[in-house]
């Protein structure tokens, strides 16, 4: 790509709002807000949508992860609510509030940006900085697209000069967000070693469940969170006991008995769920990004402006990596065996799964987790029982599947993987809980918009 940008390059004399910038006049309540600019609030959130379809084009082609892609989905969601928030009267700031996230350059009061701009230069800079690893044959298509958007914006009538000013504080934050995220124990666990416990005298732990699997990011769990506490804090363990060859009594055995009755009788629905929430990393955006392209198909269909779709970006992606932390540090805490493993002890010595069963424990499930928060963000930010359709998979293959509600789609997905042969009620049950103990958290906490904290403040009160 065109820079690497892994340095923070402070820049002298930057100025910090104070609470005397707001303007009073429109009423709005983020003190932070640029008056000299037109407001973010006014602009269309649609030039978004082409950089997301950029980052899951790009994800599934390197084949990340679902904790990988979480996690770079989330600072490039944060770096653009940021880039935008001095055009968004109503909204309130992030930093100060996500764990380590202080201390970010701010555009000067009296001088005109175009938030589209910024948030452009700040959306690429920081996904270059955090695919910066990676060589792949997409990266002409990002530098194109970065490209060709600053042209629409000199051909919206956008000054040489504010353009310019507007790419350079867009740098500035995304060198800021960037140097915030070498702090979050990524590079640390890159060089960690992990030794699988072992299954003697242990029968209810996990193995490797096909030949030559590695244990998938056993140390996701001790990763800075955005705004939960920790991964313990929406820990659980409901986990039934399993004793190993000859238990067929007890609750992970009947757990186990469901599963494989499930799939001997899959019928044809059923193999459909659970392809269609497969979201295999070598050809879909993952878990996470498939929520990502549930809300892109809102932000397009309800022609969203700059600083909502921001927000709505911004809170579903970091809950999802939330998610996915409390989720990885129950799996490496817990520890528990996969249903191919009990089933093959008990019941089918050659049972296959009708999916591949992943290279980790199963308690609790990911997607469940990532499907339980993202449901419960966008339940509480865009509408309760909105029936939708999701066309995210067309490109696949797969056609688009109708939903009364993000909460039903949430519940589908996590039974996907039931039909797919690779998670007990257990797992999927107490995932989806997980994944909206970390939505509930965010929106009970997190302040982002003035009209909704109010009416978190009086609910405390009540």
């Amino acid at each position: 790509m065109k820079f690497k940008h892994l340095l923070v390059v402070m820049l002298a004399g930057v100025a910090v709002f104070s609470s005397s910038c707001g303007d009073k006049s429109k009423g709005g309540a983020n003190p932070l807000y640029n008056s000299a600019s037109k407001p973010s609030s006014e602009e269309s959130a649609q030039f978004l949508l082409e950089w997301w379809d950029a980052m899951f084009q790009y994800v599934g082609t390197e084949r990340l992860s679902p904790p990988d892609a979480a996690r770079m989905y989330a600072y490039i969601a944060i770096g653009l609510y940021e880039a935008q928030i001095g055009g968004a009267p109503n909204h309130y700031t992030l930093e100060g509030q996500l764990n380590g996230l202080e201390n970010l350059p701010r555009p000067d009061a009296g001088k005109v940006y175009d938030w589209q701009t910024c948030v452009t230069e700040t959306m690429y800079l920081v996904q270059d900085g955090m695919l910066a690893r990676y060589f792949t044959a997409g990266v002409g298509t990002l530098n194109d697209l970065h490209d060709s958007q600053i042209e629409r914006r000199k051909e919206a009538g956008v000054t040489d000069e504010v353009l310019q000013r507007s790419m350079d504080y867009g740098e500035e934050l995304a060198n800021a967000i960037l140097e915030w995220s070498e702090a979050d124990g990524y590079v640390e666990t890159r060089y960690k070693q992990y030794k699988a416990p072992s299954r003697e005298g242990h029968p209810a732990l996990w193995e490797p469940t096909d030949f030559n699997q590695v244990a998938l990011e056993p140390f996701w769990g001790d990763h800075r969170p955005f705004f939960v506490k920790d991964g313990a804090q929406c820990d659980i363990d409901k986990a039934p006991a399993y004793n190993g060859i000859g238990d067929t009594t007890g609750e992970l055995y009947k757990q186990a008995y469901k599963v494989w009755e499930v799939d001997r009788t899959l019928t044809e629905e059923q193999r459909t769920i659970a392809q269609y929430w497969a979201d295999d990393p070598s050809e879909t955006s993952t878990p996470p990004g498939h929520w990502m392209e549930i809300l892109g198909n809102f932000v397009k269909s309800e022609d969203m402006k700059l600083d909502r779709a921001a927000e709505l970006y911004a809170l579903t992606a970091a809950a999802m990596n939330d998610a996915c932390i409390t989720v990885w540090h129950t799996k490496y805490r817990v520890n528990l065996v996969r249903p191919k493993t009990v089933i093959r002890e008990n019941i089918e010595p050659t049972w296959e799964p009708y999916v591949e069963t992943p290279p980790f424990a199963g308690y609790t499930s990911g997607h469940s987790g990532f499907s339980g928060a993202a449901a419960t963000i966008m339940t509480g930010l865009i509408g309760d029982n909105l029936a939708f359709v999701d066309s995210s998979h067309v490109n696949i293959g797969l056609l688009p599947r109708e939903f009364k509600s993000f909460q039903a789609a949430a519940d589908e997905a996590a039974y996907s993987r039931m039909y797919g042969g690779i998670h007990f009620d257990c797992d999927i049950l107490d995932g989806v809980e997980q994944g909206r103990c970390v939505g509930d958290y965010y929106l009970k906490n997190l302040k982002t918009h003035a009209d909704r904290s109010k009416e978190s403040a009086t609910k405390k009160e009540k």
